[in-house]
């Protein structure tokens, strides 16, 4: 059992079209979580079957809220050094973002790219562009459509009176998410995997505006969560440990 005072700035955009304005909700909320306890699955490593390869369903009933706040509650337990600072808070920001607010993120990415593709020379002629751009437009009611919602991953760069170094909060930030991915694999129905995002339109000024991002904030990408199309598909993944670096000194 673990107990906090912290908390993790959490904007849930998860209500009907009617209650946003260019893909902000009316409703916040802070995660406060104390006296709570997490266990994961047993066996072979958890993070081995966190990342869901079975594909998406493509349409799959909504899911459970509930389910949403447990991963986001989960990545509150990262580490984080604020902790031992008083008035410091997690310095991960999540934005919940539903069905419209996702659209929305997808068009002011198209709009950014549409006004600058020029300038980013990631392009040698329009035509080169107009197929990225007619690739991407489809994704929206093609990959991303069954997506139940996208969860974007804010550093604050600065989330209390005290100033970290910009690498310690960026990991305290990828714990957290990390924890999410763990989480999820208590939800067999889940698909969840990081994005990092088109990285023009995701370090955007346009973008910061979107998710109520400080000047100093960065996005670090979405944590994409949908609905696996075969649930009790079971994971067979390894990795060589050749392909990691592990140095043991007496």
């Amino acid at each position: 059992s673990i107990t906090t005072t912290t908390t993790v700035a959490v904007s849930m955009r998860w209500g009907s079209p009617s209650s946003s304005s260019h893909g902000r909700s009316a409703t916040a909320a802070v995660v406060s979580t104390s006296t709570a306890s997490h266990s994961v699955p047993g066996g072979r490593p958890v993070v081995h079957s966190a990342v869901h390869t079975a594909g998406t369903g493509k349409n799959p009933p909504p899911l459970d809220e509930g389910i949403v706040r447990s991963l986001l509650d989960a990545a509150l337990y990262g580490p984080f050094h604020g902790k031992c600072f008083a008035g410091n808070r997690h310095p991960a920001k999540f934005v919940v973002l539903g069905k419209e607010s996702m659209v929305n993120m997808q068009l002011l990415t198209l709009q950014y790219y549409d006004t600058h593709w020029k300038d980013l020379g990631c392009w040698s002629s329009e035509e080169e562009y107009q197929s990225f751009r007619k690739s991407t437009e489809d994704e929206i009611t093609g990959r991303w459509a069954p997506v139940s919602c996208m969860i974007a991953v804010v550093m604050r760069r600065q989330s209390g009176p005290r100033r970290f170094p910009e690498w310690e909060e960026a990991a305290a930030v990828a714990c957290a998410v990390q924890n999410m991915h763990i989480q999820s694999t208590r939800f067999k129905q889940l698909a969840c995997y990081w994005s990092s995002w088109h990285d023009a339109a995701r370090d955007c000024v346009e973008m910061k505006r979107f998710l109520d991002m400080g000047d100093e904030d960065k996005c670090m990408g979405f944590f994409i969560v949908a609905q696996a199309k075969n649930p009790d598909f079971q994971v067979r993944r390894t990795r060589d440990p050749s392909l990691m670096d592990v140095e043991w000194r007496s």
